[in-house]
């Protein structure tokens, strides 16, 4: 094999490496993989900003939560009993039950589930 055979093994080799390295830095994290936290809270509270945005998260009846209040994340996801369709106003939610995920390197909320519909389910 000459010189240029050997360094197209060589390339083709870092290539398949590089392509594993970055296929795998794409996949979702799993809760296995002990870098976030699922807490079940009683009651979750979104506090919001005069624009609406959500700007701490709070938490009460929550055995497995830190503190009482933590910080969203940018990409803060909230959705209702699985549904991934978030409502107009996530804080209609306020003082329902939920799953709380946090990130435990940074600190924040990344993802909130509630358990019930807004306003205890009653459509008026």
């Amino acid at each position: 094999m000459n010189v240029i055979g050997v360094l197209g093994v060589v390339l083709a080799g870092v290539l398949v490496y590089m392509a594993g390295g970055m296929a795998h830095a794409q996949e979702s994290r799993s809760m296995l993989d002990g870098d976030v936290l699922a807490a079940e809270a009683g009651q979750v509270e979104l506090v919001t900003n005069a624009s609406g945005e959500i700007i701490q998260v709070r938490v009460e009846n929550c055995e497995q939560c830190a503190q009482e209040s933590y910080l969203p994340s940018r990409n803060l996801r909230v959705s209702q009993s699985g549904r991934t369709d978030a409502p107009e106003s996530p804080s209609s939610f306020n003082g329902q039950a939920g799953t709380v995920v946090v990130n435990l390197q940074s600190g924040m909320v990344e993802q909130i589930i509630f358990w019930a519909l807004p306003n205890g389910g009653n459509d008026q």
